[in-house]
């Protein structure tokens, strides 16, 4: 958990530096405290440890519903390929004119120096691409997530508030929204975890996140479950004892997050992935490779087991030495306890997945079926 502070360290650091100079120009960004928003890290990851270890799989799923993952290569025309594995994940027909959708973007926290080495955010023009559709289906559309820290510089310096802006759809960093509580009742989150207003209001959710590793202890991959780690109050995250997200069982703690509401969609950034080091993007050891995948699903656990066999079929290319590259995917413990829960399926025989431009798609499919390396 040191190297997990250094990162939050590093990068308020980096952004603090940055800011001192723009905050003396008119109509820039000040930083300031917004409430919230945890300020002593170290303090915060040192409760690492607290809590029982995850339960093993008990592969006993509740019934539901079979369920298809879109694989699209992306060439020239990224709204096309978003388009198309909308089409095929079951479109978006639920969303009547009028209604209100928020897509949530997985939004880490603020560029350094307005830009990234290598993105560890969903690239804008994915953000685009998906108001578009929401447009033709005559939708109220609002963009929202909440960032570790720096909220609001974060909706900027990843270009989210310029798509925002062109499109002239509302941007609404959830640092403006009213909270509440919200209570899973299952193993963790005791005292329960605060949540956005304005996402519990809305009548849509479109999870938008970026494929990447994470090197939290345990926690292996970021995709459509774990984004909901964007959902709650950074202070909600870095409880003290075992409520605490990052210390042992955060794979269990991130399933139960997503609790709190059920995406009409889940569409996957997998343009250029982080199979190394993420979401540190200031490291050295961080390694992106160019997939030019956009991945799309009504369920968030079949969507996570295939976007985790690209992640391995990337890593294990690069020659990277991380769990999720050797542990089969259905042992991650986000996909079964995510089908525990009826989440969604962690059940190959109930997923089907549909493919095209997807070059080398069967090594895709075999890191998705293997047992796994031992």
């Amino acid at each position: 958990m040191r190297d997990d502070f250094q990162f939050l360290r590093r990068r308020f650091l980096k952004s603090a530096a940055g800011l001192a100079a723009a905050a003396v120009a008119p109509g820039c960004f000040l930083t300031q405290r917004i409430p919230g928003e945890p300020l002593n890290f170290k303090k915060r990851f040192e409760s690492r440890g607290a809590g029982p270890e995850p339960l093993p799989p008990t592969r006993v799923y509740p019934a539901m519903p079979d369920t298809v993952v879109a694989v699209r290569g992306v060439k020239d025309d990224l709204m096309a390929a978003v388009r198309e594995a909308v089409i095929v994940a079951g479109g978006l027909e639920e969303i009547q004119p009028g209604q209100t959708v928020m897509i949530k973007p997985n939004m880490c926290g603020p560029a350094i120096g307005g830009r990234y080495p290598g993105r560890i955010t969903t690239h804008p023009e994915v953000l685009r691409a998906v108001i578009r559709l929401c447009k033709e289906r005559g939708a109220r559309i609002m963009v929202g997530d909440r960032s570790m820290f720096e909220t609001e510089l974060a909706f900027r310096t990843t270009g989210f508030a310029r798509i925002c802006k062109e499109e002239m759809v509302e941007g609404l960093p959830w640092t403006r929204s009213e909270y509440e509580w919200f209570k899973p009742g299952k193993r963790h989150w005791s005292r329960g975890f605060r949540v956005a207003k304005a996402l519990m209001d809305a009548d849509h959710l479109i999870n938008l996140p970026l494929l990447k590793h994470h090197r939290v202890y345990r926690a292996d991959f970021t995709c459509c479950l774990k984004a909901f780690v964007g959902v709650t109050m950074p202070l909600d995250r870095y409880m003290e004892g075992p409520d605490a997200l990052h210390t042992l069982n955060i794979s269990e703690k991130v399933v139960e997050l997503n609790l709190v509401k059920k995406p009409t969609i889940n569409i996957v950034d997998a343009l250029s992935i982080v199979v190394r080091g993420g979401p540190d993007a200031l490291s050295k050891d961080t390694l992106w490779v160019d997939a030019n995948l956009i991945l799309a699903s009504k369920d968030r656990v079949a969507c996570d087991s295939v976007a985790l066999a690209t992640l391995r079929r990337f890593g294990e290319e690069k020659g990277v030495k991380l769990p999720y590259v050797d542990k089969k995917v259905w042992d991650q413990a986000q996909i079964y306890y995510g089908a525990e829960l009826g989440i969604g399926q962690a059940d190959p025989a109930h997923i089907k997945i549909e493919d095209a431009e997807v070059p080398n798609f069967d090594q895709i499919l075999g890191a998705w079926r293997e047992e796994g390396k031992k």
